[in-house]
């Protein structure tokens, strides 16, 4: 991807190598040295960032700041000075700074933010076009899982979709059985056939067999007319059956029986029903456990188990993590916070670090909680659920000795919340809770 990055600095000879760099990062560059011509250039043909000095003539870099938020507040902003104050640090920042870069400027800290900002600005472009889509588009994406495990559990499906085989999908609950289910209805035969769905497990017994078979009228009290089942519903496609092994000795007795003769009566009814309906099942035990524990039926066992597919949980495919929580802000931004475009390295380092006992479903409403909180445009490490965040006083490397001194505490903690954030000072800042302006003057303490 390439993106449009305006470089406004008056020094040529810096603005050149500041161009190049920007070039090497992806980036179609314009350089001017004048503010005056920047603030011009913003309000015409407005960049997808802006790289600043603060000290320019005619305008200088918080006035174009200012612009360039009143024409896209979410656009980037990278501010490079060699005549820093608290005030003007402060005020930089309270505009929405993305980061501010000392002069004389070091190469690879440029392009290390530079690196950085492209990587933000294409997350933010994929989750646009991603909102743009889930309208048409619901289920979290499949095909593009970049984990081994879910390749093979694709390539299962894909597989068996053509035929009339009953399919097993065995996995954790929430870990996308029911997208997977109806992504073999898609590739099958039947896709332009209903699909229909039912969790066995969220029904009662009672209800569970009415709710597949039908009744007739009077089959029971308030029974008051004819109710079709979800087999004859689903008659020329699919019906997915999830939780089956919730299901009690009574259903799968009757559900072993539509298996074998594709035919079924409904409750209070006297004639057999010819149905062409192709069944996907789900389980969210191993069902040959659940037969040695005499709580499934081993003759139905036998019928359903013909074509298993494994379902891996979501933490045996931490490759697909950093694209679930894009489309899931895709789909759920534009109604709980349609001001986030991003989610922050940091954030997304702890998403991938996550154990994931609730899987996908957990992940879609940590992407939820975490839209409502942010303040920002982009998820930080803060926004996340409590458990998903480390403990107070957790490092990524080994803690400091023992008779350490509060200054070297203090040291010590400012470069580890700086490694987490990728080196974003503006990131830094709010995650330590401090002033803008006192980060600023403890990066330029020796020993920081």
């Amino acid at each position: 991807m390439t993106f449009s990055l305006l470089i406004t600095e008056d020094d040529v000879v810096q603005a050149k190598l500041l161009a190049k760099l920007a070039t090497e990062a992806g980036f179609d560059t314009q350089l001017l040295q004048d503010g005056a011509a920047a603030l011009n250039e913003l309000r015409v043909n407005p960049p997808d960032a802006l790289f600043t000095d603060l000290r320019l003539p005619g305008a200088d870099g918080l006035a174009l700041i200012a612009a360039a938020r009143e024409m896209d507040a979410a656009m980037p902003v990278i501010l490079a000075t060699g005549f820093a104050t608290a005030h003007n640090t402060v005020e930089a920042f309270h505009l929405g700074v993305t980061d501010v870069l000392l002069k004389p400027l070091e190469l690879d800290t440029v392009r290390l933010t530079l690196k950085r900002l492209h990587a933000s600005l294409a997350q933010r472009r994929r989750i646009d076009q991603l909102a743009a889509q889930v309208a048409v588009h619901s289920s979290p994406p499949l095909m593009d899982s970049r984990a081994p495990a879910m390749k093979q559990c694709l390539q299962l499906a894909a597989q068996v979709a053509a035929t009339e085989l009953p399919v097993l999908l065995e996995g954790e609950t929430g870990s996308g059985k029911g997208v997977l289910a109806a992504y073999v209805h898609g590739l099958s035969g039947r896709r332009d056939g209903p699909f229909l769905t039912l969790n066995c497990g969220a029904l009662p017994p009672s209800l569970l067999e009415s709710e597949l078979f039908g009744f007739e009228k009077g089959a029971f009290s308030g029974a008051n007319a004819r109710k079709l089942g979800l087999l004859e519903l689903a008659h020329g496609g699919t019906l997915f059956l999830d939780e089956i092994n919730s299901t009690s000795l009574d259903a799968q007795t009757r559900l072993l029986q539509f298996i074998q003769d594709r035919q079924l009566m409904r409750l209070g009814g006297v004639k057999a029903i010819n149905v062409d309906v192709r069944l996907i099942l789900a389980a969210n035990r191993p069902l040959k456990d659940e037969v040695s524990a005499g709580r499934f039926r081993q003759d139905l066992y036998f019928r359903v188990q013909m074509f298993p597919i494994p379902v891996p949980p979501l933490r045996n495919r931490r490759e697909d993590i950093p694209n679930l929580a894009e489309y899931f802000l895709a789909r759920h931004g534009r109604a709980l916070n349609p001001n986030v475009h991003g989610i922050a390295q940091d954030a997304l380092d702890r998403l991938l670090r996550y154990g994931w006992p609730g899987n996908v479903r957990e992940l879609e409403g940590a992407i939820q909680r975490s839209l409502v909180l942010a303040s920002g445009d982009t998820i930080t490490l803060s926004d996340l659920p409590a458990d998903m965040r480390p403990a107070l006083g957790v490092l990524n490397s080994a803690p400091w000795p023992a008779d350490s001194t509060l200054e070297e505490v203090e040291t010590f903690w400012i470069r580890q919340v700086l490694e987490r954030c990728g080196g974003n000072r503006t990131q830094a800042a709010r995650q330590l809770g401090i002033d803008p302006s006192t980060l600023w003057r403890k990066l330029k303490e020796p020993d920081v």
